[in-house]
């Protein structure tokens, strides 16, 4: 990996990878996914019960009753998922977590579960492990992963792992139904072309909860202190080639004023203001002064 590209990603401390980090973006990601698909006649469950009670599987299910896809639903869909047949999905997000053995273990055992609880057949039920991170291709070839002709799509030769497919974020193309699922991939500068693009939408035409998943995406960003307020603002909103005046002031217009102004200068928090109503501003403040 070069220098540039390590820049580019997330960068990796203890802070980043406490449990609360990766307990939140889960959360995200699963209320992202929830808010898109349900609307669409699709069954979309997070923290699935093994049984009765603790202990739940920290995955996302998505289930579907037609033969296919809808239209409507490819909309949403990434690569990988669109493909199946499997009227059964199983989600499960590395976030924080570098993908190695362990990791496709655990996901053998969330499959293994959801099979024997449903009392399903393996061939209706297919398990995706979505990975922020970019797989090295060490571990790749340790645990029998290989490139498939869907870019950032991966998948085993071995019976045992063919319900198994691997998802690296940070690879799949721009398609537009790959873009909301991109949101979480560890590299910044590519969050932020995906964001442009999702705000070069009509937003107003999309679910309104969904539009809210957003704002909250972006404030658990500058949260953990990944993407800034001020930076989405700087190389988004303001922009010379960004997204249309009205779209960024209607998306603006969402977000509360303290989070609008946070890490912003004095200079920043002042441009595209009337200067004369500051004026009058200040002058009022004189008089109540007096």
């Amino acid at each position: 990996m070069s220098q540039s590209q390590a820049d580019d990603e997330r960068p990796e401390d203890n802070f980043l990878e406490n449990n609360t980090v990766s307990q939140t973006s889960h959360v995200l990601f699963g209320s992202m996914m929830k808010e898109s698909l349900i609307p669409l006649n699709l069954e979309v469950e997070s923290d699935y019960e093994v049984g009765k009670g603790p202990p739940k599987l920290d995955v996302l299910i998505i289930r579907r009753t037609g033969a296919r896809w809808s239209k409507a639903q490819l909309e949403f869909l990434p690569d990988g998922i669109r493909q199946s047949k499997c009227k059964h999905v199983i989600l499960e997000l590395k976030y924080t977590e570098s993908i190695n053995k362990t990791a496709i273990f655990q996901t053998i055992g969330y499959l293994g579960s959801y099979l024997r609880l449903k009392q399903l057949k393996p061939e209706k039920v297919c398990a995706f492990i979505v990975s922020s991170k970019t797989p090295q291709r060490r571990m790749l070839k340790q645990i029998g992963f290989e490139q498939t002709d869907i870019k950032g799509l991966y998948r085993s030769k071995d019976c045992l792992l063919s319900n198994i497919q691997l998802i690296s974020l940070n690879d799949l193309s721009d398609a537009p139904y790959n873009l909301w699922i991109k949101l979480f991939s560890s590299k910044i500068n590519q969050r932020l072309s995906v964001l442009k693009r999702i705000l070069a939408f009509d937003l107003k035409k999309f679910n309104s909860d969904l539009v809210s998943i957003l704002i909250k995406i972006l404030k658990f960003w500058n949260m953990i202190g990944e993407i800034s307020m001020q930076r989405i603002q700087k190389d988004i909103l303001y922009e010379t080639n960004g997204i249309s005046d009205e779209l960024a002031a209607w998306f603006l217009s969402l977000l509360k004023p303290e989070d609008r102004l946070r890490g912003l200068g004095p200079e920043e928090r002042l441009n595209g203001l009337d200067l004369k109503i500051i004026e009058d501003y200040l002058k009022k403040q004189k008089k109540m002064k007096r």
